[in-house]
């Protein structure tokens, strides 16, 4: 067996503290990856895991192991990627952690276009609400959206933005002025599950935050079944500004409650600190920022 596969193959199970984590990274099955690291011990006459049925370990020289194992790989690592940036060619298997909210719309578009730039990368883009662990569950990268939690993963700010109040001309023609906040009690909403869970919207009143509670006729987790929504009439809606400027400009929708807006949110990149950053991950990265400057 490549001694390096099997290097990579435990760097992996080391990191995150199952086979099963990195036989996904890897696109490998759980037996093989078990038969690398069997390999690699057998080679080197010596454990390197502790394995139990709940959790996987490096042993004392497991751990001594993968410190000099990291170092080598990522020089292996750079070595490859010299190579690609000199020909112009980012490479390689990438996968991608982001939010379904946004995802379905701005994310996929921009990972459309970066496919489109790069013919030799393939990308995994998985987009669900919580918070997936990149390391744990293998991710390269993560687009991620308003306040972070504290880790150790490095962020990179790439763009801000906006959710604003809409309603189409016909609504608001029949269902009566919306004038401050303290109206929308009377009015048809489209409420976001994922922004407002307790079906509150937020608003800046006389310089200060305050909350008020709605009553929803449709609970949405996706920003696009929102803006349909909210675009055929059926109610006040929190919408992407990116995506109803175009309408508002037409006439098609009408925003509310400016003066009150208090939905700006920032967009990062979050991606694991390595001493090395392969040079797919930088392409894309530098892709996704300059995508998201022209919203």
């Amino acid at each position: 067996m490549d001694t390096l596969v099997c290097m990579r193959v435990f760097a992996n199970v080391v990191e995150r503290g199952s086979f099963t984590g990195a036989a996904k990274k890897l696109g490998l099955s759980n037996a093989l990856a078990s038969k690398y690291v069997a390999h690699l011990e057998d080679r080197l006459s010596v454990r390197l895991l502790n394995r139990t049925t709940r959790k996987v370990s490096p042993t004392q020289a497991g751990r001594a192991y993968y410190e000099r194992c990291i170092g080598i790989l990522e020089r292996v690592d750079e070595l490859e990627d010299a190579v690609q940036v000199q020909n112009h060619s980012p490479r390689g298997h990438l996968k991608i952690a982001g939010p379904r909210m946004m995802g379905e719309t701005f994310i996929s578009a921009c990972v459309n276009d970066f496919l489109g730039k790069y013919d030799q990368v393939t990308v995994d883009l998985a987009l669900e609400e919580r918070t997936m662990d990149l390391v744990a569950e293998g991710f390269d990268l993560a687009i991620r959206i308003g306040k972070l939690a504290d880790s150790s993963m490095i962020a990179r700010r790439i763009a801000d933005y906006r959710y604003v109040f809409c309603v189409s001309p016909d609504y608001l023609a029949s269902a009566g002025p919306l004038n401050s906040p303290a109206d929308l009690t009377r009015h048809t909403c489209i409420v976001n599950s994922v922004i407002s869970p307790t079906n509150q919207w937020d608003f800046i009143i006389g310089g200060k935050r305050k909350s008020i509670t709605v009553n929803p006729r449709a609970r949405v987790n996706a920003d696009a079944a929102i803006y349909n929504m909210v675009l055929s009439g059926r109610g006040v809606g929190l919408c992407l500004l990116p995506t109803v400027e175009a309408d508002v400009a037409s006439g098609r929708l009408v925003r509310i409650l400016q003066d009150f807006e208090a939905y700006d949110r920032t967009v990062y990149l979050v991606y694991p600190h390595n001493r090395h950053l392969a040079s797919k991950v930088r392409a894309f990265t530098d892709h996704a920022a300059e995508w998201f400057k022209r919203l």
